[in-house]
């Protein structure tokens, strides 16, 4: 009789562990690099969008497009809840970087100096990701809507001849109850940047020089230092906006949806990408 007894609140203790098994990271890489699995299904369901994500690589804190062989840069994931249906207060993440269009099972330099509560695990083909190590808080909010969950890290780029790269990213805003599965939120985003010649010095002058305001934006939005076009992307690539701008122009923001939104600047020849949210 005794032993029934003690069976019960173990066997209570172990459905709870099971429950949040994942708190601590998955264990296998879910960014969906070298043509492997994509994201947390396996306990949270579907990709959601009411998380908006976004895959960054930045040069002293402009996004860029292209990377110079041996030069180190900041690898960014964003995610963003844009829904209050749901209070999102924590989160996990994964970001990976391979060779090639993304189904490489080669590395893509290496990431180091990443953020608190992130670590480096191997997945399939050896392919190095970063992993949260603990639920991780939110980085700006509380998790209602316009909650942000960030993570990074210094990427120090290839050497020569590798070519373009694919990084990928995946973030999982939980609602902190303890149980997988409805009412957490996930979504994975990648980017590509392509390579420098190794004679092409990096510029970030004319990046400098361009400013967008007010970020986050509420209805409109202004671009300045551009004499070229601004296209305007949603999450999933789709063109909402084209203005020619000389020098300074207003975007109207007000009829999108809430999220993250990329700006691709074609300005005096150089392609700058830059990235604004709406709320």
């Amino acid at each position: 009789m005794k032993k029934r007894f003690l069976l019960l609140p173990l066997l209570g203790l172990g459905l709870f562990f099971s429950l949040s098994s994942y708190v601590n990271g998955y264990g296998s890489n879910r960014t969906g690099s070298h043509g492997g699995a994509v994201g947390c299904g396996s306990c949270h369901g579907s990709a959601n969008s009411s998380v908006g994500i976004s895959v960054e690589l930045d040069s002293a804190g402009t996004p860029v497009t292209s990377y110079k062989p041996g030069m180190t840069y900041t690898l960014k994931v964003t995610g963003i809840n844009n829904t209050s249906a749901t209070n999102l207060a924590g989160f996990g993440g994964q970001m990976s970087i391979v060779a090639g269009s993304g189904t490489s099972s080669t590395n893509a330099g290496t990431l180091s100096a990443y953020s608190t509560g992130m670590g480096p695990n191997t997945g399939s083909g050896s392919i190095v990701y970063l992993e949260h190590m603990n639920r991780i808080s939110a980085t700006t909010g509380t998790g209602g809507a316009g909650t942000t969950y960030v993570i990074s890290a210094t990427w120090t780029a290839p050497t020569a001849g590798t070519g373009t790269v694919k990084a990928f990213g995946l973030i999982n805003a939980v609602n902190c109850n303890n149980n997988d599965g409805s009412g957490d939120y996930w979504n994975s985003g990648s980017a590509s940047f392509t390579e420098l010649p190794s004679n092409v010095g990096v510029n970030n002058v004319a990046a400098a020089t361009i400013t967008v305001y007010p970020n986050p934006v509420s209805n409109v939005f202004t671009v300045s230092g551009v004499n070229g076009t601004v296209n305007v992307f949603d999450v999933n690539g789709k063109i909402i906006s084209t203005v020619s701008v000389n020098n300074t122009a207003t975007i109207d923001a007000s009829a999108w949806a809430n999220g993250v939104y990329f700006l691709s600047i074609s300005n005096d020849g150089q392609v700058i990408s830059k990235t604004i949210v709406k709320q």
